[in-house]
This record gives C-alpha cells, sequence and structure tokens, in this order.
C-alpha cells in the first residue's frame, strides 16, 4: 500500500477549521438535545470502564482507548481507526473516543494531524489487527479483525475514505463527520466516495456553511451507490464534535454497534419503515439506502 503523505498546507480547510467552533448561525439556533430513544440510549456511557494507553510503532505513535476488561463475557472487540481534524490530535476528541470504548470498542486513534491521505490510518487498523495474533499483547485473542471500522472528523473524514477505499476489504464500515467540500482539497488527499462499498455514515452541522455543508453532505450521499446514510445536527459547527463529542456520539455510537456488533436496536436507528433519526427533529437532511 502506497499512499504518500502530504503535508498540512494541503489541507486549506483544516487551517479555518481549527478556528471555527461554530459559524455566525449558532446564537440564533437552539442547541440540539438527544430527542429519541435510541439516540438517548447510545449517547449514554456503556458498560465497560475505559483505559488509555500511548504506543509507538514504526515511527508513528498511537493513542489506544480500549475496556478495562478486555474480552469480558467473550466479547471480541472490534477496532475503530480514527483520523483526527488538521492540526488536531486524538486529544481534541477525548470524548467520542472514550465513549466508544465503554461501549466495547478498541480504538486506535494516530497521533499525527495530517490524516487526510488515509495512509496513517489504515497503518494504524493494520497494527491493531497484528495485536490480536501477538501472545505478548494484552490484546491478544480479544480482537475481533473480521469487524473494523473508520472514523473521521475534516481531514480525517477524508483520511476514513482514503483508508476504507485502499484497505483491500479490511474496513467494514466508514463514518465521516464534517467531510470537506471537495475545494478545499489539495493534491494528493483526494477522495472519492463514489468507490465506497461499506455502508457509510455521512454527518455534519447545519452551522458548517462554510467548509462542510448540509449539501455538500447530502452531495456525497448521492454519490454513493451502496449503503448509506447522512444527517445533519441541527445547530452544530464544524468542530462540535471535538472536546466531549456534543450531540453527535448517540448516533455515531449506534451506527457502529449496528454494522460491527449486529445490534438490531442499534439498527432501527437508520432501518425499517420509520427510521427514528428521521423523525428525530434536532437533525435534518436524513436519508438511508440500501442498509441491511
Amino acid at each position: 500500500m502506497s499512499i504518500s503523505k502530504r503535508i498540512v498546507g494541503s489541507w486549506r480547510a483544516a487551517a479555518l477549521a481549527a478556528g471555527i467552533v461554530a459559524i455566525g448561525l449558532t446564537g440564533a439556533i437552539r442547541p440540539a438535545m438527544a430527542a429519541s430513544a435510541i439516540e438517548t440510549t447510545y449517547k449514554t456511557a456503556g458498560s465497560f470502564a475505559v483505559s488509555t494507553s500511548i504506543v509507538t510503532s514504526g515511527g508513528a505513535t498511537y493513542n489506544l482507548y480500549y475496556p478495562t476488561a478486555l474480552g469480558s463475557g467473550g466479547l471480541r472487540h472490534p477496532i475503530i481507526t480514527w483520523g483526527n481534524g488538521t492540526n488536531a490530535t486524538p486529544s481534541n476528541y477525548y470524548g467520542l473516543l472514550n465513549h466508544l470504548a465503554s461501549w466495547g470498542f478498541v480504538v486506535i486513534a494516530v497521533d499525527d494531524p495530517t490524516t487526510g491521505t488515509g495512509a496513517e490510518m489504515l497503518t494504524a487498523a493494520q497494527y491493531m489487527v497484528a495485536r490480536d495474533s501477538d501472545a505478548s499483547s494484552i490484546f491478544y485473542q480479544k480482537l475481533n479483525t473480521a469487524k473494523v471500522g473508520a472514523v473521521g472528523h475534516s481531514q480525517g473524514a477524508g483520511g476514513t475514505v482514503n483508508a476504507t477505499n485502499h484497505s483491500s476489504g479490511l474496513i467494514k464500515t466508514a463514518v465521516t463527520v464534517a467531510l470537506p467540500n471537495s475545494i478545499w482539497v489539495g493534491a494528493g488527499d483526494e477522495y472519492y466516495v463514489d468507490q465506497l462499498t461499506v455502508p457509510v455514515f455521512f454527518l455534519g452541522g447545519s452551522t458548517d456553511v462554510i467548509i462542510a455543508s448540509p449539501a455538500t453532505q447530502t452531495g456525497y450521499y448521492g454519490q454513493v451507490p451502496g449503503a448509506a446514510a447522512v444527517a445533519v445536527l441541527k445547530g452544530a459547527g464544524h468542530n462540535t464534535i471535538q472536546q466531549t463529542g456534543g450531540n453527535f456520539l448517540g448516533y455515531i455510537n449506534a451506527w457502529l454497534m449496528y454494522t460491527l456488533r449486529g445490534d438490531t436496536t442499534a439498527r432501527g436507528a437508520f432501518v425499517g419503515a420509520t427510521p427514528e433519526i428521521n423523525t428525530n427533529t434536532s437533525w435534518s437532511n436524513q436519508a438511508e439506502k440500501n442498509l441491511p
């Protein structure tokens, strides 16, 4: 796999993103609140106590978030590889990454502010998969290496698409948060959502009107030939996913529980005669297609 790494300057979007928390309209919009049962359930912290650690491999530094009691109840933990926005580090996303670990996922987040090519995210996923067969690792025979997901924000959302498309089937589902309009993407970091062959969930914020607008997210959704969903959180800006994770937590977690752990309750948020997310008034631009 030979995806070249690009410099921070190739991502004009994230240079702006570093300073954008919400664009002008925020003050005029009531903050979104969890309004439905499924979202509320999966927004609440899970039952696993969470441990964190930092490891280095091949010149890369990884932040790990994982259940302290690995393998409890015989669970083989799905793997999530995370992609930061430009100039951000995993610490900027502590709310989401810890939340996913509390629900039984093992999260590996590369400590790199330039994840747009997806190379760093894919290498991280491969590193984590290898730990399942490493008898010296605490993750030995504790991971479900057939269930790997990619999740990322802004530049890392582009990296999520690239890592998934270059993973030769390793990555089974993808979630992008504030995937930038292609006008903000520099040469070498381009992503092609029409090449995705796994279920993908596009998320955006209603006040993110410059970098990753609601129309941009809906447009990407329309380009995917297979399974996909899209939704826009009312009142959310480009960086709302940072720090606590805001009201993105519930449906990101539900999507991963549905696609990687076969959770039928979580599935109801996106699939059925009336998917819950479609009736949740805290969200807009909701759509789904071809979901199993």
